[in-house]
Parts: structure tokens; sequence; C-alpha cells
């Protein structure tokens, strides 16, 4: 296992814990959750392919990331919806998206509290600049439950504090002086495992970099029954939370350094087949040897979006009269996205927050300023006639 792994490995956490679907359900809900949570999923890996290719640990929250520019997808019209659409992958049109994110974060929060886990998850609308119309506003609160107040930087960081515990200070550190509004997303997640490590059992351990080269590490130590599926490069193994509704997934490639070919052939379709063929396997007894660590990761998501196809809601020719103001006047300026996670012998607490700002065209009028502050020529004429009436320079008015 290598430090590569925790890429990997971050990945599958939040494809997981907030990524499947929900069988037994009416069927109408059940078929849009699924919909939601296999477009997440095709971001989730679209993501981690462009992110991943600069090197070291890799941890994000498709989730979040896909709740937030649900929020932005329902103000875009035209060409600009279109390549949020196909980009995002989502899989309905507005209306029913909305109503499937509204129903599936409805099933998380109670599906989790109903194993008697923490997560909560929060949306906003922060007015930087100019109002927004009040369709867009009450398709937030509506379908999103989205707080909507006015603020500056000082506000929207304070918001993000409070929804993540704490374990987010802030999610923007500046604003466009042609800031129009800002959308946020936070999620906030506890879990404790379902058969807890015992913390005596935790040690330092070699966690192997790559071929030549090791750290120590504290790594936790427990036999127990657990899925493990086995392949030929990999072993993939769930960890699951208390209630067995939400698990860890952790796929661990048989090669020190074999990572790279895991994630060269990483599919979203492979993901799903992978979750199945998981969840059909025996409990088995397995001793698990799992590093105890933490981690915080932020990323700027405007970048990637454009080098995935979403080009046109960066640029100031983008749609987003769905938000009430004229088609060209208003557009994404950026995307950031935090997270932090902690894993320990009592389970795995995560936060995330993504917040994209729109910008508009400037608002502010340049002043004229005229300043007679040095010597001057000056005139008195008739206006209708075009007549000087008096000429003169003034070098030294004391």
């Amino acid at each position: 296992m290598n430090h590569r792994l925790f890429a990997a490995l971050s990945a599958m956490i939040m494809i997981t814990v907030l990524g499947f679907s929900f069988p037994g359900e009416c069927g109408q809900a059940a078929a849009s959750h699924k919909s939601v949570a296999e477009g997440n999923t095709y971001v989730a890996v679209d993501l981690y392919h462009e992110l991943g290719k600069s090197r070291g640990n890799l941890f994000f929250s498709p989730f979040s990331i896909s709740s937030a520019l649900a929020m932005t997808y329902a103000g875009a019209r035209g060409d600009t919806a279109a390549q949020m659409k196909g980009v995002l992958h989502f899989q309905l049109e507005q209306a029913g998206l909305n109503s499937a994110f509204r129903s599936l974060d409805q099933k998380l929060a109670s599906t989790a509290q109903r194993s008697d886990q923490r997560l909560n998850i929060a949306n906003a609308l922060v007015l930087t600049g100019r109002k927004v119309s009040d369709v867009y506003e009450n398709t937030l609160k509506t379908y999103y439950n989205a707080e909507i107040f006015s603020g500056d930087l000082g506000v929207i960081n304070g918001w993000v504090k409070r929804k993540t515990e704490g374990k987010i200070e802030s999610i923007l550190d500046q604003l466009s002086a042609n800031s129009a509004c800002v959308i946020l997303n936070a999620i906030y997640f506890k879990g404790t495992w379902d058969v807890q490590f015992d913390t005596i059992r935790t040690q330092n351990a070699p966690f192997n970099i790559s071929a030549d080269k090791q750290v120590k590490i504290p790594v936790m130590h427990r036999k127990d029954n657990y899925k493990l599926l086995e392949q030929d490069n990999a072993q993939i193994i769930s960890l699951p939370y208390k209630g067995k509704t939400l698990s860890m997934v952790v796929i661990l490639p048989r090669e020190v350094e074999g990572l790279a070919g895991v994630e060269e052939k990483l599919k979203a379709e492979d993901i799903k087949e992978l979750f199945i063929k998981l969840d059909k396997q025996p409990e088995r007894q397995v001793s698990v040897y799992f590093p105890k660590f933490n981690m915080e990761t932020k990323y700027d998501l405007g970048g990637p979006f454009q080098k995935m196809g979403m080009t046109d809601a960066f640029s100031p020719g983008a749609d987003f009269s769905g938000m009430g103001w004229p088609k060209s006047h208003l557009w994404i300026g950026q995307i950031k996205h935090k997270v932090f996670v902690e894993v320990s012998e009592e389970g795995t607490e995560v936060a995330a927050t993504t917040g994209v700002e729109m910008v508009t065209k400037s608002m502010v009028s340049r002043e004229l300023v005229f300043r007679a502050d040095h010597p001057f020529l000056f005139m008195v004429w008739d206006n209708e006639t075009g007549t000087i009436l008096f000429m003169g320079r003034m070098t030294d008015p004391a």
C-alpha cells in the first residue's frame, strides 16, 4: 500500500457513502435517486482523473460539487445549460433534477439518522451584489432548502464554518469586485464503525510510499467479519458504519506501486459493477490493518470543469437568464472546493463544502474627475453666438 492509495480510497469514500441506490422504495423516487447517484458517480470519476493528474493525496466530495452545480444549473439556459448537463451527467431535465435532489437529500439524511449516524447537508444562496429573480430564489428554497441572505466574504465563510462543525474555516479567499451571488453547499458526516477498532491494538507500523521508501504511521487492527472481494490486481473491502447502510470501500492494489494501473482503468461502469459484486460477497473473517489518518484538501475547480467541456458557463457569453439576469450578464467566476477527513478507531468524520461565485459586468460607473490644481486658461463666452467675452489664465490664485 502506498501514499497514492489515499487518492483512490478518498474517491471511493464519497462515492460509496453518498452514491448508493435504495431498494424497496416507490418506483419514481427510486428511479430519480438512481439517476442522480449514477450521474454523481460519473462526475466523481471524471474529476478524479482530472484532479489526479497532480501527484499526492486527493480527496473531494462529488456530491457536494454536484449539489452546488445543480443549484447553479437551475438558473442556466440554452447552450450553457446543455453543456452543464452533459459535463455533470445530469440525466433529468431541470425540474425533474431539482425534485430528485430534494428527495435524495431527504433520503440520505433519513438513512443516516436511522443508522444513528450524523449527516448534515446544507445549501445557501448569498447575495453579494444585486438580487436574483424571485423565481430562482423560490426554486432553491423549495428544492434545495437553501438559506438565502445577503453578505460579504466574512458572512460566507462564517456560514461554512458553522455548517461543517468548524472543520472547514473558510471556502473563498476573495470575492470579485463584480460579484453578484455565491451558491454554497456544505456536507458534514460523522460515522461510527459498525464494529470499532480497539485503540489498544493501534501501533506504529511501516507504510510503503514506494518500493524503496517507507514511513512509520499509526495503524489500526481488527479481526472481524467483512465483505471482501479478491481480484487479480487488487483486494476490495467494505468497512461498514453502524447500521450497515453506509460503508467505506477501499481498493487495495496487490503491488506496492500498483495504484497507477488501477487508476488508469478506473471507469464509472466498473465502479457500479464492483459495488454489485462486493455486495454479493458473504461476510468472512478478515484481519484488517488500516491506517489512522486525517487530511485536508482544497481545489479550484474552474480549470478542471472547463477542460471537461463546461466552457460557456465561465465566459461573459454565458446564459444564466434563469436567475433573472439578461443573457451574457452573469457567469461563473470561480468554483472552490474544500474537504476535511479523519479516520480513527471510532469511525470517520468528513466535512466538505463547495462555493460557486457568479460574477457580472462592472456595476460601478467610472467617476469623472476635474481637479484644477495647476495653472489653467479660462474664458467667458456667449453660448448662442460663440463670442468670447473674456479670456485669461490662472497661474497663482493666491
